[in-house]
């Protein structure tokens, strides 16, 4: 097993390295402009902080907004500036790197920084206390080194070698597709073998989504931020509202997904299979499938810029298969899970890029299309 183990990281090895070529091209480029741009154009001579301000804003900001990035620098700054003030006035020792962290904590704090950035000043006022402590200069250069080495890793990391928006979301958007068709597919199985304890297990992994729907999020703010310094924005911004709305629609499948695995709950529960209409629960189940089918098809639309129809046509035929055993109405429970059904197949319909009354309308189309077949 050990061996297997070695195996699976040699082979994932090289994946690790292409997913952070784009990191060390931007620190690398970042780290050699800053230095540049301090001994060449400002004419410092060993501009320390302007290096270590690149690499440190870059390092904790990539793929991030812009504003958390220029925060990130200002900590930088913030820290070497306490840091030499006091130091100048106060001297060397373990006292005074005390009274330098409590400043520029303080500092930091009271400016409203995130606690990233509040250490990250303690730690730049560390490094200017210990290392190199300042000379009698009152002129902060140190300063100017860090602004010059925030400012470019913003410029790289923003403009020069700016993280893609929309690949960033597709990549945050696929555990959440995955999650949510594997919970579907669970709830599918534990109706199909009417096994109540299994539709549990569906609606713990239903609500296991979350860590990941609020990275999706966080994806999507970044995505925006990043779109406005990018190329061509208004056709990257058309395109970005357009996952937007259908991530909105997937938050929205993942909430009735969980109503769907708990009635699904119920219902196992207050009605044994062997009672139930013939064929019933093995109907809806694949109803279920379908569902889960449609959120593997809304993830390849949106990844891949794939055509709406795969998704339309699997959620319609969910809710049309669900739909059917409606007139059978043999118990509240079973009526529960297939109004989650065509909730969820609405969602679905929505996130392809209709709107509600658009997809309300096909739903009816599809069950009077129905009816007349019966």
């Amino acid at each position: 097993m050990a061996s297997s183990g070695m195996a699976s990281q040699a082979l994932a090895a090289p994946r690790r390295v292409r997913a952070a070529l784009r990191p060390i091209a931007q620190t690398t480029l970042a780290v050699t402009l800053a230095w540049l741009v301090a001994t060449e154009v400002f004419g410092y001579t060993l501009p320390f902080f302007a290096p270590i301000a690149a690499i440190v804003t870059l390092g904790a900001t990539s793929g991030a907004p812009v504003r958390r990035a220029v925060e990130l620098a200002g900590g930088v700054a913030l820290g070497i500036l306490v840091g030499d003030l006091l130091i100048l006035s106060i001297g060397t020792g373990a006292v005074q790197i005390a009274v330098v962290v409590v400043l520029a904590l303080s500092v930091a704090t009271l400016l409203g920084g995130s606690v990233l950035v509040v250490n990250q000043a303690a730690i730049s006022a560390v490094l200017v206390a210990t290392l190199i402590p300042p000379t009698t200069s009152l002129v902060p250069h140190r300063v100017f080194h860090a602004v010059i080495g925030g400012a470019v890793a913003v410029i790289v990391g923003h403009v020069l070698l700016r993280t893609p928006p929309l690949p960033s979301v597709a990549r945050a958007a696929q555990p959440v597709f995955d999650g949510l068709a594997a919970a579907l597919r669970d709830t599918s199985d534990a109706l199909a073998a009417g096994d109540a304890d299994a539709a549990e297990q569906a609606l713990l992994r239903a609500r296991a989504l979350d860590p990941d729907v609020r990275e999706l999020e966080q994806a999507l703010a970044t995505a925006r931020d990043l779109a406005a310094f990018t190329w061509g924005r208004r056709a990257i911004r058309d395109r970005l509202q357009v996952h937007e709305e259908a991530i909105r629609q997937l938050d929205n499948a993942v909430r009735n997904t969980r109503v769907l695995a708990r009635a699904s709950i119920a219902l196992l529960s207050a009605t044994p299979p062997d009672d139930a209409p013939a064929g019933a629960l093995t109907a809806v189940a694949e109803a279920v499938e379908d569902l889960a089918a449609g959120v593997r098809a809304l993830g390849v639309q949106l990844t891949d810029d794939a055509s709406p129809a795969a998704v339309r046509e699997v959620a319609l035929h969910a809710a049309t298969h669900a739909g059917s055993l409606f007139p059978d109405r043999w118990s509240l429970s079973l009526a529960r899970v297939v109004g989650q059904v065509r909730a969820t197949s609405v969602d679905l319909l929505r996130g392809s890029g209709l709107e509600l009354w658009d997809a309300q309308a096909l739903l009816e189309q599809q069950d009077r299309d129905r009816d007349r077949e019966s």
